[in-house]
């Protein structure tokens, strides 16, 4: 196993994969990126879709981290978290969720909490051109605007409702060259979801009610409604392999 630490939204994040991932899995998909780049000549966006904590953001910075080792072409990885509605809307509205109005504070991370429009616009403009992206504050809880300058020609775009298959998320998928999602179950995640809601300043109870009323749910959500991806990785809780 070889051990990584990223910034992940402004927190230090442990990361471990074994090398065999690594070799057989990660390196030939960054391979196959170069090549799509130089027969496309233009920039192209992977999809990294999966549930909430099965690592996506870890997966996404590994990628990154390995194209400047190896000296290939440049991939730089992105969130989608950065389209979350701003924590003042966040905090004033409400939305229904299995037919009841509760606040969207309560459900925030669900995909009625981003603002997806806003993500629509950005996306189709950052195939074409270099921008600025938007950066979620883990530490503020909160949205701040053109942070990132994106410049490589390899986008490594994560997200929990990239693949969703339900209106209006699945007309996304026009707008990658390639997609990845990590498929996992509850148990797997459970834990790390918990513990990421405490570190983010929750009491224990607070935690675990969140992800029984919101977390929990949206993992459930996006392993039910998921568009076909071109790789499809298996997350155990502790590692991942490829599904063949």
């Amino acid at each position: 196993m070889k051990q990584y630490t990223f910034d992940i939204n402004g927190h230090q994040v442990e990361a471990q994969y074994e090398e065999t991932f690594i070799e057989e899995v990660v390196k030939p998909l960054m391979k196959q990126w170069e090549e799509m780049v130089e027969k496309k000549n233009h920039r192209i966006i992977v999809f990294l879709a999966a549930p909430p904590a099965a690592g996506k953001s870890t997966l996404a910075a590994l990628f990154e981290y390995l194209s400047i080792q190896e000296g290939g072409k440049r991939i730089q990885a992105l969130g989608m978290d950065g389209f979350h509605h701003y924590q003042s809307y966040i905090l004033s509205h409400s939305v229904e969720v299995d037919g009841k109005m509760v606040s969207m504070k309560s459900v925030k991370g669900c995909p009625e909490s981003f603002d997806y429009k806003r993500f629509k616009t950005l996306l189709e403009k950052v195939k074409e051109e270099d921008i600025r992206w938007p950066y979620y504050n883990r530490v503020k809880h909160d949205v701040e605007d053109d942070v990132i300058a994106v410049h490589a020609p390899i986008i490594v775009l994560e997200g929990n409702y990239l693949l969703l298959d339900e209106a209006p998320w699945k007309e996304l998928q026009t707008m990658c060259d390639d997609s990845i999602f990590i498929t996992t179950n509850s148990d797997a995640v459970k834990t790390r979801l918990i513990n990421r809601k405490m570190k983010g300043g929750a009491l224990p109870h607070e935690a675990v009610a969140f992800y029984e009323n919101s977390d929990g749910k949206n993992v459930e959500r996006v392993l039910a409604h998921k568009l076909p991806a071109h790789t499809t990785l298996i997350y155990d809780g502790k590692t991942y392999k490829k599904s063949k």
